[in-house]
């Protein structure tokens, strides 16, 4: 007897503590018997459900269910109890419970059976997860957005491992690319995109955003489309991370290709229309050229004309003779120096930009307009400036604004009766260097001054509207500028100003 009582004061001490845990345990515990009446219902369910244990025990469990398993729940136990196969028993599973409010919720249910010859129990064990379901919402939302905002942003992005081996590319970049997204080669990267010409760029960048502390680096590259045509693009790229080997890089790409393109159209077409203005120009000065060159040719005939007298001449001196051939020879040259000058001049030619002195462009571009500011009866006057930085330039283009200016004020003296007289001048202000083309004529009437710059816009009987148009341009694609003024004394004004560029240590 002793230990029987023994025996049963031990079991009923574990079913204490049994019952301590269960009823201690933070998830929900609710354990039913047969006929689906509740038996137990702990702390944790209390909180889950909202229902006090008194609330609940011994009324059906189906009570804590939405329909319509609430109206399923007794089938589903008889159906067990007769021998069916069990679909729960053992097996967790995700269902909706109801709390005392009303509100439905997600929670995982497992049930297990307890079976005892007296009784047939069954526990189920409860946990709520609406908080789980709320972050999986949220970050599905989240995901969309960042997906949405990733496939329609209006430019390429990519994000790429620290070798910048692409991880994702978005919608735009993938065609921009010219793929579709099934073709794209697992090694593909901003690098390996590249034309062999921007391969040591594009690599640079990468380097420098996994070692600097700014992580970020923007760049022009030209890329390979996959029918292999080029494709100008500006790629920013941005580490985001903290620790090696766990960061990637972020890359946002521009296509300008168009640009590019449109860039380089604008740029022929603005050289064929400089062309056009020397070739305008050269008609306006045939007269001119004609006797500029006449004059060393008229000379060389007089001289050969000397010369074959001489050798006639019974008595005839070499020593007489050879300075004749030296004045042919000399005139040959100059002819040959204004014909090189006129060539130069109109040839229609890729712009090439190299470092000149100004003071040079200048002397020379008075020496083409020689001729008519003889005929004009116009005197000339040079104040330039001594050792002026050289600036970087097209020679020819600011040879053709010179000369512009300088047969501009050629027409505004053509009413004056005496004292016509252009300056040219040189001179640098700061980190700009000015050449400045003034007469002392009437100046601009004002009613003209504001379309002066305008093309085909002209005040000359035979003129085409061309010149200060097409100074214009040039000046402004040399970072320049090109101003007018009236000045105080009378007369125009010319200015155009130019970056300076080194130093000039002639």
């Amino acid at each position: 007897m002793p230990n029987d009582e023994s025996s049963k004061m031990n079991s009923k001490q574990s079913a204490a503590e049994f019952d301590a845990i269960i009823r201690a345990a933070v998830d929900g515990v609710i354990v039913i018997d047969e006929r689906g009446s509740i038996q137990l219902f702990n702390a944790g369910a209390e909180n889950i459900f909202g229902y006090h244990e008194h609330d609940v025990i011994g009324r059906n469990v189906s009570m804590l269910m939405p329909a319509p398993d609430r109206d399923r729940h007794d089938g589903y136990i008889a159906n067990y109890l007769s021998g069916c196969p069990p679909k729960i028993i053992g097996n967790g599973r995700e269902v909706s419970g109801m709390r005392r409010n009303g509100e439905i919720f997600p929670m995982e249910l497992t049930v297990g059976e307890a079976h005892t010859e007296e009784t047939h129990r069954f526990v189920g064990l409860i946990k709520d997860i609406t908080v789980r379901r709320e972050t999986e919402k949220a970050l599905q939302t989240s995901e969309l957005r960042y997906r949405t905002l990733f496939d329609r942003a209006p430019l390429g992005i990519f994000t790429a491992d620290r070798n910048g081996i692409f991880q994702s590319l978005n919608q735009i970049l993938i065609r921009m690319l010219g793929y579709v997204e099934s073709e794209l080669d697992p090694d593909m990267g901003c690098v390996s995109m590249c034309e062999d010409s921007s391969v040591s760029a594009a690599q640079s960048m990468l380097d420098f955003v996994r070692s600097s502390t700014e992580g970020s680096a923007f760049e022009r590259l030209h890329w390979k489309t996959k029918s292999g045509e080029r494709l100008v693009v500006d790629v920013h790229l941005t580490c985001v991370g903290q620790r090696e080997n766990q960061d990637f890089i972020i890359g946002h790409v521009t296509d300008r290709t168009r640009e590019v393109e449109a860039a380089a159209g604008l740029q022929l077409a603005q050289r064929r229309i400089a062309q056009a203005g020397r070739l305008t120009t050269l008609g306006e000065m045939a007269t001119a050229i004609a006797h500029e060159i006449n004059q060393p040719l008229t000379a060389i005939s007089t001289y050969a004309q000397a010369c074959r007298r001489l050798l006639d001449a019974d008595d005839s001196d070499p020593q007489v003779i050879r300075p004749a051939f030296d004045s042919i020879y000399e005139q040959s040259m100059r002819a040959g120096e204004v014909v090189r000058r006129i060539r130069g001049f109109v040839r229609d030619r890729e712009s090439t930009r190299r470092h000149e002195d100004i003071n040079d462009i200048v002397t020379s571009s008075v020496d083409l307009a020689a001729f008519e500011l003889r005929e004009s009866k116009v005197e000339t006057r040079l104040e330039l400036a001594p050792g002026l930085p050289r600036i970087l330039v097209d020679r020819i283009q600011i040879q053709q604004v010179c000369l512009n200016l300088i047969r501009n004020a050629i027409d505004a003296l053509a009413e004056k009766r005496s004292e016509r007289e252009i300056v040219l001048l040189t001179s640098t202000s700061e980190d700009r260097i000015q050449v400045s083309v003034a007469d002392n004529g009437d100046g601009i009437a004002e009613e003209l001054q504001p379309t002066l710059f305008q093309p085909f816009l002209t005040t000359k009987e035979h003129g085409m509207g061309l010149g200060l148009s097409i100074s214009q341009s040039i000046i402004d694609t040399h970072g320049g500028k090109l101003a007018y003024a009236n000045a105080e004394g009378g007369g125009a004004i010319f200015t155009f100003e130019l970056p300076a560029g080194e130093p000039n240590r002639e």
